[in-house]
């Protein structure tokens, strides 16, 4: 689940994790990851949520 949030912030950002290149081009960079806790049928999971600097990212 957490690779999918990683790619979603990846497409958000429009740069992989680790490309210098392009990172600060938007101006919005990666900001470290958010712990949260998610009900599902088969018990409570813990995700990392990735978190970006102008908090525009909504999974």
């Amino acid at each position: 689940m957490e690779r999918i949030l990683e790619a979603e912030m990846s497409n958000h950002l429009g740069y992989e994790r680790g490309d210098r290149t392009t990172a600060g081009e938007s101006g919005n960079t990666r900001n470290g990851k958010s712990p949260k806790r998610v009900k599902t049928l088969h018990g409570e999971l813990q995700l990392d949520v990735p978190r970006d600097r102008d908090s525009s990212f909504e999974p």
